[in-house]
């Protein structure tokens, strides 16, 4: 009975609440776009990764209020930083401050000042366990159900993307109508309405096309609720549960899964509203909307008006959809895509042409070392085998992607792999920004054929150093300037095999594709987690309901 009134206090004060603006961010500095991705396994549980691009002018940024999320996360501290304009590179930390609130910091008190940094980081969760992942009926078809969204963020963001990963394989390149159908994937009406969809490609450790999805939007408001509903077939999973309706209707054969958690029951009937984040039962839902009515009598115009204002809750759990009700219709098949057919991207650097026209990694890596030493940022002392040494006080470089490859050279003048590694992903997610709404097929043609009529100069500029040797690779161009870059071809690919493929081939190699069918996801600790939630949940529903209404509880924002 307590909590039914504190949460009944907690819905008052953010219907008082709600119809105030959102106070706007300050400090000079904020978010531009987030974007998450979420690698599933057939037992529900999720590798869940973020990228959130922040720009300050003045203002000291030290991290974000990371909060709003159903499921238990476990983060990967280790591999947690950030990455600046400039290329340097922060370790971060991650403080939890509650079961459902976390900060995001620079490490050791930095601050950052002037320009724009990203924000990377990740953690592992049990979707199934949260409600975010299960199983529903559709006639006698048995669906897989992910139906999630990213935390809420008090900024206006320029974009905002979600990739999901599913564990199942793609035959070709581009999934078609009769694989979305032969898979029985389909979305939900709202999600075709507020999203842009397409395919991404990646592939697995065995070389295999792994079925993803992402979903896209421009222009999102402030605490904008970036919800996903999408259903296939459930043999692609291995899941213990179900909705709670289709358990109650289903044949006794049938009736061999648990129950899907439910923690919101209201989202069933008002999904995203202000009243779905009420952590009740159906019993202390009875004894809540006899008190709502009653509000709703005295002062029914004041409730109307707060209702069409009020703030969308993160909570996404799998109770959005109305299990039970006879009015659910299975969803159809809706895709859609936002490359443009034709449109090519034409604003690239030379370093992204050379990801997009398949050079080999390792090779791209040495003309990038040979193209800062020519710079004077370094120096190669020995080709075979690779000795570097970094020219005093040159930290950093004129291009980005220099300046990451640049700290990734040791003192003892090799290169550190795990750098390496990270150099190559953030040249690629330089790529995807810029080609997000673009014709790659048409794109890669478009530079291939500048390739072949290029004609070379004396290397003696970063645009005619790098055209030259994408020239001298597939053309046979030769030229003493990129002698050293041959040499330490040869030494990286030699240390690093998965360095002498392509990039195509390179995300899908051990050293960087970690997905869906990798199982080290600290299955202990996630379990863990997931348990001391859950028996937390309760103790702390009441200190927490009407603090985190007012505060936001579905909001993250910086600090």
């Amino acid at each position: 009975m307590k909590k039914i009134i504190t949460g009944f206090l907690a819905v008052f004060s953010v219907c008082i609440l709600s119809a105030l603006p959102p106070p706007a961010a300050g400090g000079g500095f904020k978010m531009d776009w987030s974007e998450a991705e979420v690698i599933l396994d057939r037992d529900g549980k999720a590798r869940v990764s973020y990228t959130v691009r922040w720009t300050a002018s003045g203002g000291q940024l030290h991290g974000f209020y990371f909060e709003g999320f159903q499921e238990a996360p476990v983060f990967d501290t280790s591999r947690a930083y950030a990455l600046d304009s400039g290329g340097n590179k922060y370790p971060l930390e991650i403080k939890r401050l509650s079961d459902r609130k976390y900060d995001i910091i620079l490490a050791d008190g930095r601050a950052f000042t002037n320009g724009e940094i990203t924000y990377f980081f990740r953690y592992a969760a049990d979707l199934e366990a949260s409600g975010n992942v299960t199983q529903t009926m559709s006639g006698d078809k048995r669906l897989a159900v992910f139906n999630w969204s990213p935390v809420q963020w008090e900024d206006a963001l320029e974009h905002q993307a979600v990739t999901v990963r599913f564990p199942l394989m793609v035959p070709a390149e581009k999934p078609d109508d009769a694989f979305l159908g032969k898979i029985s994937f389909m979305t939900e009406k709202f999600v075709n309405e507020r999203y842009k969809i397409d395919y991404p490609f990646v592939k697995n450790q065995a070389g295999e096309n792994v079925f993803s999805v992402r979903f896209f939007r421009r222009g999102l408001e402030s605490r904008y609720h970036f919800q996903i509903q999408v259903y296939l077939d459930a043999g692609n999973f291995g899941l213990k549960t179900m909705a709670y309706g289709n358990l109650l209707k289903g044949p006794p054969q049938k009736v061999k899964y648990l129950p899907a958690g439910e923690k919101y029951y209201l989202n069933r009937y008002l999904p995203g509203g202000m009243l779905a984040s009420l952590s009740v039962n159906r019993g202390e839902t009875v004894f809540l909307v006899l008190i709502l009515t009653m509000v709703f009598c005295v002062l029914p115009f004041f409730i109307m008006t707060v209702k069409q204002n009020s703030m969308l809750t993160a909570q996404a759990g799998i109770a959005a959809v109305n299990w039970e009700g006879t009015e659910w219709v299975p969803p159809k098949v809706q895709v859609s895509t936002f490359r443009k057919p034709g449109k090519v991207a034409a604003n690239l650097t030379p370093v992204e042409v050379g990801v997009l026209v398949d050079m080999p990694m390792g090779e791209l890596l040495s003309l990038m070392l040979a193209n800062m030493e020519r710079k004077g940022l370094l120096t190669i002392k020995n080709a075979e085998p690779l000795n570097i040494q970094r020219k005093p006080y040159m930290n950093t470089s004129n291009d980005a992607y220099e300046t990451v490859l640049l700290n990734a050279v040791k003192p003892d003048g090799g290169l550190e792999t795990g750098a390496l590694t990270e150099a190559v992903k953030t040249i690629a997610a330089g790529l995807e920004q810029k080609m997000w709404d673009c014709d790659l097929e048409a794109t890669k043609a478009y530079y291939k054929k500048r390739v072949e009529v290029y004609q070379p100069g004396g290397a003696e500029t970063d645009a005619d150093f790098y055209w030259g040797g994408y020239r001298r690779h597939y053309h046979g161009y030769r030229n003493p300037a990129y002698d050293h870059a041959e040499g330490m071809t040869k030494d990286l690919s030699a240390g690093t095999p998965a360095l002498n493929a392509s990039f195509d081939n390179f995300r899908s190699s051990q050293m960087c594709y970690e997905g869906a069918f990798n199982q080290t996801v600290c299955h202990d600790a996630c379990h863990s987690a997931c348990h001391d939630a859950c028996h937390s949940a309760c103790h702390s529903a009441c200190h927490s309901a009407c603090h985190g209404a007012c505060h936001g509880a579905c909001v993250s924002g910086g600090h």
